[in-house]
Order: structure tokens, then sequence, then C-alpha cells
């Protein structure tokens, strides 16, 4: 099959999280067989085998994943980011993916993301069921599955060390570039968070026990939940002022890389 030339499929993952991306590829295989862009890995150290047939394989020791993606050649117009500790659980409808890049294209996005997250009630167009992160929303930049606008995506690359620093900080420059940030109102990309801080969500583990695989690293207890869903809680009273907030004092959660 000839693959698509306007978009490509990047998924980031890293040595330490090798299990996860074994589970990631697995779902993948099954849920996206007939993906029709080409699919590329970024990871700092080749593994011995992979469950996909990966278009390339692009290998950089660095630990943080936004420096490793300098080294990917970026050969099409926009790419579908993907991170290794989301899977997905059904079936891809390759017509309403190609539409979104084709959304993306028509309306100039810098991002288009697949899924409503965080929540939006700017609606952009109704009868294209899209909606819109306006300037000043918080977490505006999200590397949670979308479509990205490569010049647009680079830019973020060039400037941020990994996707949780370019998720906290990122809005601000997305600001300043003239590119809308969008997401569907439904959600086309079916993937679920599987893995928070290391530990497996509780659906990941479900759907890992459906289909006969060990999680093979622990679940999140009723406790670590307990404190996300604070967290959750605080962030949901004024997201902007939060945000704003930790952004100006660079406090809160900070990504630790596992050796």
């Amino acid at each position: 099959m000839e693959k698509n030339k306007e978009c490509m499929v990047l998924i980031t993952s890293c040595y330490a999280y090798r299990d996860v991306l074994k589970n990631f590829e697995y779902f993948f295989h099954k849920y996206w067989p007939d993906c029709p862009f080409p699919v590329v890995l970024n990871i700092d150290k080749p593994l011995k085998d992979y469950a996909l047939d990966y278009d390339q394989v692009v290998v950089s020791p660095h630990k943080e994943n936004l420096v490793r993606m300098r080294e990917v050649s970026f050969r099409t117009p926009y790419v579908l980011l993907m991170q290794d500790d989301h899977f997905l659980f059904d079936r891809v409808d390759n017509d309403a993916v190609l539409r979104c890049v084709q959304y993306a294209k028509k309306y100039h996005c810098g991002n288009l993301r697949l899924i409503q997250d965080p929540k939006t009630t700017d609606v952009f167009s109704e009868a294209e069921q899209l909606m819109e992160y306006k300037p000043g929303k918080a977490y505006r930049i999200s590397a949670r599955g979308g479509v990205w606008e490569t010049v647009y995506l680079k830019r973020f690359i060039d400037v941020f060390k990994d996707l949780w620093e370019m998720e906290r900080h990122g809005q601000n420059l997305s600001n300043r570039i003239d590119r809308k940030v969008l997401c569907t109102k439904y959600r086309v990309l079916p993937m679920i968070d599987a893995v928070h801080k290391g530990y497996y969500e509780d659906f990941a583990c479900m759907i890992l026990e459906a289909n006969g695989i060990s999680a093979g690293r622990k679940q999140m207890s009723n406790a670590q939940k307990a404190k996300e869903y604070l967290k959750g809680a605080i962030l949901d009273w004024n997201p902007e002022l939060i945000t704003g907030i930790q952004d100006k004092w660079n406090i809160g959660y900070k990504h630790s890389y596992s050796k």
C-alpha cells in the first residue's frame, strides 16, 4: 500500500518504557493495521525486535523526547504525534482521520487534536464538529494525539526539551504564532491514557487483561488516584489561573526520567 504523503505518524518512546511500547504496538496493530501514513518510532536505545513494521526507527540517545525528535527527518507537511503510554482501544476510522488532516490544512491549524482534552466550550465549526482552543486557554498546547503542522511542531521542538515542558510552557509561544489550535468535538482517535507516572491506569489494566496480556508493572493505588483527583479538581476550579501560577513560579509536577 502506498503511504499517504501529507502526514506521518510519529511515535515517541524510551527504553525504560519498552514494556509499555510493546503493549502500545499490540493495540496499534490490532486497531489500526491499515494505517495510511508512514509510521516512525523515535526512541533512545534500539530494541532487539518490534511488534510493528515501522517505516523508520530513529534512535537518538538523548533522555528528553523533544531533543530526540530533533534528529527525525520530517518529510511530510503534517505529523500525527502519539506517545507509547496512550493505547488505542477501538478501530481507527481512516476516513475520519484523513478528513482531520484536510481540516488542519483548510484552516491553517498548528495543531488539530483528535480528542477533546482538555474540554473547551468554544465552537469553531458546528457542521464539521470542530472546537477551538483560543489563545489563553489552559493547556492550549498538548501532546495528546493530534495532527500537527510540521513547521509549527518544529517551533516547539526547537525551544523545549520534552513534552511535559512543552505542555506546561508552550501556551505563551503558541499565542505568538498565527496558527489556530482546534480539536474534534468527538473522539476521532480512540485512545486512553494508559500509564501515569509509571503506573497503569485502571482502564488500561482492564483492556490488557481482556486481551490476555499481563500488565507487567503496578497499577495506580487508590491513594495515588485520590491525590490525582484532588489535583484535577483544583485545576478545574480555575485552570487559566492555576496554570498561570505554575508557569510563572515553575511549580508543580516535573517529569523525571528513568535510567
